[in-house]
């Protein structure tokens, strides 16, 4: 990675951590519990002013993608964004996530590595790059076969974000249900330091067949 030096203060982004994606629940409703690690494989991490995720800029990208515990805290980039408040955050990233619940619950083993793909055929997956025109594209895959593919994670402070809409496809308007919510923006604002966190507490479900994993709470947090 090529490194430039910049006339002004420096700012610094830590992304933390990150993950989604559902299964549809049935069956019984269990207790849902906490994950010990959680994996992702991530291409790259975009910033948008914009609620609705337009006009990102590109805090960290690479052609080949790291797999990466999530809940260990990891620094995976690092910009020097202008001074602003920074409403979205675009993962790039695979489809395919693994995560290990601490305690057994339903279909939940403590300790076992899950693998789900949360974007798929055969619940209707799509996704689409940001700003993209044309339709949008068809994930593969279907439970309990994961097959990876590419997709863009919306994180929004979107009012209504996370309320029914699809996980990875951009907000259209104010209103829009698209991506998972946003609880905090990003606020830069001089040397101030950020870092982006994830909360997957009782984010672990096994009330269904397969044991899978509900959004986290998403956010940043002042240094």
């Amino acid at each position: 990675m090529t490194r430039k030096t910049i006339m002004k203060p420096s700012r610094f982004i830590s992304i933390a951590a990150v993950l989604l994606a559902t299964n549809a629940l049935a069956g019984t409703v269990l207790p849902p519990v906490d994950a010990s690690s959680l994996k992702l494989k991530v291409y790259s991490i975009m910033l948008s002013t914009s609620a609705l995720c337009t006009s990102p800029i590109t805090v960290f990208s690479s052609a080949v993608p790291t797999e990466v515990d999530f809940l260990a805290s990891p620094t995976l980039g690092s910009g020097n964004p202008a001074d602003g408040t920074y409403n979205c955050v675009i993962i790039k990233m695979s489809d395919n996530i693994k995560f290990k619940p601490t305690t057994s619950s339903g279909s939940c083993v403590s300790g076992v590595e899950y693998v789900n793909d949360v974007c798929r055929s055969d619940n209707g997956g799509t996704t689409q790059a940001p700003d993209a025109v044309g339709a949008a594209t068809s994930c593969t895959g279907t439970d309990p076969l994961p097959v990876p593919d590419i997709v863009h994670l919306y994180l929004t402070t979107n009012a209504l974000a996370g309320t029914g809409g699809n996980t990875f496809l951009q907000p259209t308007s104010s209103s829009s249900t698209n991506g998972i919510k946003l609880i905090s923006p990003l606020v830069v604002a001089g040397t101030a330091k950020s870092k982006f966190v994830v909360n997957a507490a009782g984010a672990v479900d096994g009330s269904n067949s397969t044991c899978g994993m509900n959004p986290p709470a998403f956010g940043f947090v002042k240094l």
